[in-house]
């Protein structure tokens, strides 16, 4: 039976010998005066394959993995020679703190710690250099990525402005309410209640204070400013009756559990300001998130721009 492409070049990779891994060894890239030699590229390879056990490749395929791994190693390799320009260094204090700071996260002792890397092959000495190396990664990012992104307070406000409907999931509406006992069983009243509910209703069409006419209907009517709700929060016989309605309308007589209401729209909106306070802190990290990709592959596009870098595969 056939095995994948992959496990017969992993399987030939880890079969090579080191004294003959150095003798087949070539240069794979020149990286300004670096090289990077193909058996650095192959245990790359390696790393990728065992950490990825799952992937089968055809022959084409694993040429493409390949150059994308070299190009990660070319791109590895500048941010290693810059980092050497800019002086950038990790004192033993960071390292052992930042390695403290590990530990302490997992709930592990040192001693813990080196027995876990130990079941991985790593010794704590290699554990302690890649660290070292991650520190001066997120320090050179820092330097020449993170340290020249600037998101503005307009920045923040013009994309919320733009894309409101995003952050609004539902308008507020403000209400008045009068509220009238139905008599039971006593039609003429009923007849009359409803003349009187009308003839109150065009008094707050035409433009009359409410308070006054809610005054004038005496102990007969109940009600007032119910303040500003989110209408997902009123009763559906509510919601439909107050349908656009814009402000200073008023709703037809409503009759819920044995009371007949008016409720009048005294004011539509989505308060922004208090909604913007509270989601401008997501914007800014969307759009730092979004300025900082940018010009992270400008600085990548920088960096390979002034270099001399001869692929040799």
């Amino acid at each position: 039976m056939k095995r994948p492409l992959f496990l017969v070049l992993f399987s030939l990779l880890f079969a090579t010998t080191p004294v003959t891994a150095k003798t087949l060894s070539k240069v794979a890239a020149i990286v300004n005066d670096e090289i990077i030699t193909t058996l650095q590229l192959d245990q790359a390879v390696i790393d990728d394959l065992t950490k990825n056990p799952q992937n089968q490749f055809n022959v084409t395929q694993f040429d493409q993995m390949k150059v994308q791994i070299l190009d990660k190693l070319i791109d590895e390799k500048l941010s290693e020679q810059q980092t050497k320009r800019l002086g950038l260094q990790v004192s033993d204090e960071e390292l052992d703190s930042a390695i403290a700071d590990v530990q302490s996260k997992n709930g592990l002792t040192h001693e813990a710690l080196t027995q876990a890397l130990a079941t991985q092959g790593v010794t704590m000495l290699e554990y302690r250099e890649k660290v070292r190396g991650e520190i001066l990664h997120y320090k050179l990012l820092g330097r020449e990525v993170n340290r020249k992104v600037l998101v503005t307070s307009n920045e923040v406000r013009n994309y919320f402005n733009q894309h409101i409907e995003e952050y609004t999931s539902e308008e507020k509406v403000s209400l008045n309410r009068i509220g009238y006992e139905i008599p039971i069983g006593d039609e003429k009243q009923t007849a009359k209640l409803h003349k009187r509910v009308e003839a109150c209703r065009n008094q707050l069409i035409s433009g009359d204070d409410f308070d006054q006419v809610l005054a004038d209907q005496g102990d007969s009517a109940t009600g007032g400013d119910m303040g500003t709700l989110l209408e997902s929060d009123l009763a559906k016989p509510v919601l439909i009756a107050i349908a656009g309605l814009t402000p200073g309308e008023v709703s037809e007589p409503l009759e819920i559990n044995g009371q007949l209401y008016l409720f009048q729209v005294t004011g539509r909106s989505f308060d922004t300001d208090t909604l913007f306070e509270q989601v401008k802190g997501k914007i800014e990290e969307k759009l730092r998130r979004e300025k900082t990709d940018i010009r992270f592959k400008e600085w990548q596009q920088e960096l390979h721009d002034n270099a001399h870098i001869e692929v040799r595969i």
